[in-house]
């Protein structure tokens, strides 16, 4: 005779959750670094903040440049007269490339 099986555990659906993970990166080869910046489940809060990360990058590698000189005809470097206010800040923002999110999902 068959017998029905009242506790039989039925498959549960697996629900997958997506986070989008904001990181900007920058350096290069040995020195490249990634930061996570923070983590969100709106993928309309990471375009957001990246947008306007990216824009205000931009804005501030582009004010820096009236600083810059070529050193030796082929790197580009800041301005001697400029090392002791603008260097740091400068330096900072050339190790910065871009700002980023990646999609991750849990189950």
């Amino acid at each position: 005779m068959n017998k029905i099986k009242t506790n039989a555990q039925l498959p549960q659906a697996i629900v997958m959750t997506s986070y989008y993970l904001v990181r900007y990166s920058g350096g290069g080869y040995e020195d490249a670094f990634d930061v996570v910046v923070f983590a969100t489940n709106k993928k309309s809060t990471a375009t957001k903040y990246c947008t306007k990360f990216n824009k205000l990058l931009k804005k501030w590698k582009d004010y820096y440049k009236q600083f810059e000189t070529k050193k030796y005809g082929i790197m580009t470097w800041i301005a001697d007269e400029h090392i002791d206010t603008k260097f740091y800040r400068w330096n900072e923002l050339q190790k910065i490339s871009r700002c980023y999110y990646e999609v991750v999902s849990v189950r």
